[in-house]
């Protein structure tokens, strides 16, 4: 595949030095000089017995990443050595390792770990107010991963009770996130790191570390010391768009942990290819200055897809617009029929799938081959009760009335029914659309782009346009990704109450 680089782009993927720092603004090739950096460091070596690595924070990007890769250099360069992987494969990848030598011991002595994104599909997930208690797992002096409590800082799901914690560990199961958990303990340990760095200099020769700005400690402690052990390092990435603060990346650590403390060598990539029109052009430099921004209102008839901070506010502006979710994280075997009732519409509507479809499944103990009947039985008889205007209430109640003829529990009542209520009249008013556009949230819109994009946004962020953007404050780079998503307009999606409606 033949593909045309601009000098800065050729320099930053052809750079022989060991530690590289590629800063790339939206739009401007970022993936393309990854897949390029990588395939080039395969081609200086394509027979060693070490390999190039890279990781991404998302398997979107890193399916991205592999298909340009597969095109422009072959399958060959993602061979064995050689691979891309998230950086939460990378870590239980180092978890695995750990356990087949002995320094981790799995409860019941579990030698195959199950790992799942987080525990939504367990009983006992939960929201955790601030100080409230999370479980997280951890190691021993010994080795041994056991379950424990720590204090919330912020609200956070999770599980909040060791009696609903210790039997997902004791079963040979754990979440991405308890992961880091246990490999930040572990490292620690007397001899448990050098057995790493071994294993590390054993295996590869090169990291590419795509979307740095995403790391949290533990990622950026893998890329330091693999500058400290003499494997290569390439980072790519934008300060202004790291949206991971709530797991603990910032900006301000990838520059403490990382770049003061080894001698990268920076390539910046200034020149955006996405933007393609003046609006555009002036609203990214108006953002990276720090300049006042006032968008324009847009229709939601106008746009191709709507974004906001939250999927809440989604469900707000337009009732052509069909978010992916109701919500985060699913805190009962409701919401998680709810979201399979989604699905449905947003497969039929957009021939897209729901957020958090495959945790639904595990939470009510649904397989692939269940799900058509439950469907066909369930859930389909429910949408056609939103359609005839039966009340959401009732329709509530009749999905726990089938649920439970089909030979299932019961589903309890969540909380507040009222706010379930909401959700099915939400939807009840997007199921006869034909005009339907999808709705994400920022974290699902990073790294991609349409041609007209509504931005949903409440008064504070309102607020923070009026005054300009700030580099390296969490919410200001959400706002800035946001709006850096469209090649030719972008406006504000009001609510229809805000225009007379």
């Amino acid at each position: 595949m033949g593909i045309e680089l601009t000098n800065r782009q050729v320099l930053a993927a052809a750079a022989d030095d060991p530690l590289v720092n590629i800063v790339s603004a939206p739009g401007s090739g970022k993936t393309t000089v990854a897949a390029e950096r990588f395939g080039y460091l395969h081609h200086k070596d394509p027979d060693g017995r070490r390999g190039v690595i890279g990781l991404s924070f998302n398997r979107a990007a890193v399916g991205e990443l592999r298909s340009r890769i597969a095109a422009r250099w072959g399958r060959r360069a993602l061979a064995f050595p050689n691979s891309v992987t998230t950086i939460d494969e990378f870590h239980v990848r180092t978890m695995n390792y750990l356990l087949r030598r002995g320094f981790l011991r799995w409860p019941n002595s579990h030698n195959e770990i199950d790992v799942i994104d987080d525990y939504s599909s367990k009983s006992g997930y939960q929201l955790i107010a601030v100080n409230g208690w999370l479980r997280i797992a951890s190691c021993k002096s010994d080795g041994t991963v056991f379950s424990h409590s720590v204090r919330t800082k912020k609200p956070t799901y999770g599980l909040g009770r060791a009696g609903d914690h210790r039997p997902v560990l004791e079963a040979g199961c754990v979440s991405h996130g308890d992961v880091r958990h246990i490999l930040k303990a572990a490292l620690v340990l007397n001899g448990v790191q050098d057995v790493v760095d071994n294993w590390m200099v054993t295996n590869y020769r090169h990291l590419v570390v795509d979307e740095v700005y995403d790391a949290d400690e533990l990622d950026l402690h893998v890329a330091s010391r693999s500058a400290e052990l003499g494997i290569g390092v390439t980072v790519v990435g934008d300060p202004w768009q790291a949206l991971y603060d709530w797991r603990g990346a910032t900006p301000e650590k990838v520059k403490s942990n990382l770049l003061d403390r080894h001698e990268f060598t920076n390539f910046h990539q200034p020149e955006s290819f996405r933007f393609k029109t003046e609006q555009m052009r002036e609203l990214t430099g108006r953002l990276r200055d720090g300049k006042p921004v006032k968008l324009p209102s847009i229709a939601s008839s106008a746009v191709d897809i709507a974004l906001a901070r939250h999927w809440a506010e989604l469900w707000n502006v337009g009732d052509n617009i069909l978010p992916l979710a109701f919500r985060s994280g699913f805190t009962s075997e409701i919401d998680a029929i709810l979201c399979l009732l989604l699905d449905i519409a947003t497969g039929s509507g957009l021939g897209l799938p729901a957020f958090g479809q495959q945790n639904a499944l595990i939470r009510l103990g649904l397989t692939d081959e269940a799900l058509e009947g439950f469907r066909a039985t369930v859930l389909r008889p429910a949408l056609a009760e939103l359609v005839a205007d039966v009340p959401a209430g009732a329709v509530l109640e009749r999905l726990r009335a089938r649920t439970v003829e089909s030979g299932r529990t019961r589903p309890r009542r969540a909380g507040d029914e009222s706010i379930r209520e909401g959700e099915l009249d939400r939807l009840r008013a997007r199921l006869q659309r034909r005009d339907l556009i999808p709705g994400l949230t920022v974290h699902q819109a990073k790294g991609r782009e349409w041609n007209h994009v509504g931005v949903a946004l409440n008064l504070a962020q309102e607020r923070i346009l009026d005054q300009g953007l700030r580099e390296l404050e969490p919410e200001h780079c959400v706002l800035y990704v946001a709006l850096t998503r469209a090649k030719h307009t972008c406006g504000v999606l009001r609510c229809p109450q805000e225009h007379g409606v």
